[in-house]
């Protein structure tokens, strides 16, 4: 029989040991060829997928990688193996920063479990991420994400004010720090007034802003009138 007509034999072990040989050697491209392989004959195997993952996101194939990150992690979720769903995303938030579905999906399933002070530390770390005009949509998508966890954390929503002033949606971003003016007092309220006086540097929130400062000076926080001029600003 010619040997073209010959049937390449399948050997799991050896291909997977191969595999993991040259992965561990640094030699990528040659695991991911090997993996890909084995996946032909057992394409929904998660422990491959999570294998192949990182490799492809390494070798600049970023679409192919998070397909097997999300691959895996399904699987796993389906199974109820909730420390290897949250092993695989962490290692995608690893191997693909700017991917925002990473993120997005380890704070959805942190605070499904309760974990609400890990999704907002998730969320928060990947705002860093995302810096400059062209990912300024997702740094507010993910700082609307912390909102929803806590409404008003200073830092997140100072930084969410001043991206949405950025980007030209300035009425929301006043109307965020108004309503933190109306619950912060001495230094936190001093950096509020601040970043609104940054936003609309109009003659009122200068004397605000003024007005907080000195307060916090001389130590005696937000009084009652600062706070009904916080409502009416």
């Amino acid at each position: 029989m010619p040997l073209f007509h010959r049937k390449v034999a399948y050997d799991r072990t050896r291909i997977l040991v191969a595999a993991d040989r040259a992965r561990s050697k640094g030699r990528r491209r040659r695991a991911i060829a090997l993996y890909r392989r084995v996946l032909m004959v057992e394409p929904g195997d998660p422990d491959l997928h999570a294998r192949i993952a990182p490799l492809l996101a390494r070798t600049g194939q970023r679409f192919d990688a998070w397909t097997s990150f999300r691959t895996a992690a399904s699987a796993y979720l389906r199974a109820r193996h909730m420390e290897q769903v949250f092993s695989v995303y962490k290692e995608a938030t690893r191997c693909l920063p700017l991917q925002i579905e990473t993120w997005r999906h380890v704070a959805k399933l942190q605070r499904k479990i309760g974990r609400n002070r890990q999704a907002m530390d998730t969320l928060l770390e990947g705002r860093r991420h995302f810096r400059g005009r062209r990912r300024r949509a997702e740094a507010i998508y993910l700082l609307r994400r912390v909102r929803d966890i806590d409404p008003w954390h200073l830092d997140s929503v100072i930084d969410l004010a001043r991206l949405l002033a950025r980007s030209r949606q300035q009425n929301e971003a006043e109307a965020l720090l108004l309503q933190l003016a109306a619950r912060s007092e001495g230094r936190e309220l001093r950096r509020v007034r601040a970043t609104l006086w940054w936003i609309a540097p109009t003659l009122q929130n200068s004397w605000l802003w003024l007005r907080a400062a000195f307060a916090s000076l001389r130590g005696g926080g937000d009084d009652a009138a600062t706070r009904v001029g916080a409502l009416r600003a």
